[in-house]
């Protein structure tokens, strides 16, 4: 598995753009796994599952990894193909409306995904067992560069912290969601909003 994939095609970031996608990404948790595994894992069909798989594995998000015959079925063991992924700049600059409207639906899952996490341990987790920790700070006037800055400077440290922190075997962790969120913010009653 690489550290960083960069997504140079339109295919593969209409591919990632897909919330339930994201969620199979997410469910590999560093291990390669069969689309039965997967689906026992989310709960959700393995027909939908395996669907979804075969999609990422033809734009090269995932990775067939191995092949095993159990009981004279073969079962294909699947890998995502990088721990990260990232949207190549050069298209982001093209400004081309499909890239764009992907990019924004790769957003939005994402934070649908953050969002159904967040709400799930709201109603699940007690403070004590499972403590949910937000740092919230607004009205900050800041230019596209200081937020690039900014954000370039959260990953690196979040990145940094995170090191070795994978092993899901370790005594007395939990697992946890880490997100770090940079919106502008719109004055609903203005017509020019500044940014």
């Amino acid at each position: 598995m690489k550290e960083v994939l960069v997504l140079r095609e339109l295919e593969q970031i209409k591919a990632i753009s897909h919330p339930y996608r994201i969620e199979i990404l997410e469910a590999f948790e560093d291990s390669s796994a069969t689309a039965k595994q997967i689906a026992d894992k989310m709960g959700e069909p393995h027909a939908k599952v395996n669907y979804h798989i075969k999609i990422l594995l033809k734009v090269g998000i995932l990775e067939l990894i191995e092949e095993k015959i159990k009981l004279g079925i073969v079962e294909k063991y699947y890998m995502p193909a990088a721990k990260t992924f990232v949207i190549d700049k050069s298209i982001l600059d093209s400004g081309e409306k499909k890239v764009l409207d992907s990019v924004n639906q790769a957003k939005i899952s994402i934070f649908k995904n953050i969002s159904k996490d967040f709400y799930k341990a709201v109603e699940v987790a007690d403070e004590k067992n499972y403590p949910k920790k937000i740092l919230y700070f607004n009205d900050y006037y800041l230019t596209l560069d200081e937020i690039d800055k900014l954000q370039d400077k959260m990953a690196a440290l979040i990145e940094e912290f995170l090191k070795g922190k994978k092993d899901k075997n370790r005594e007395n962790t939990k697992r946890y969601s880490i997100s770090t969120l940079m919106i502008p913010r719109f004055n609903l009653k203005k017509k020019d909003n500044k940014f």
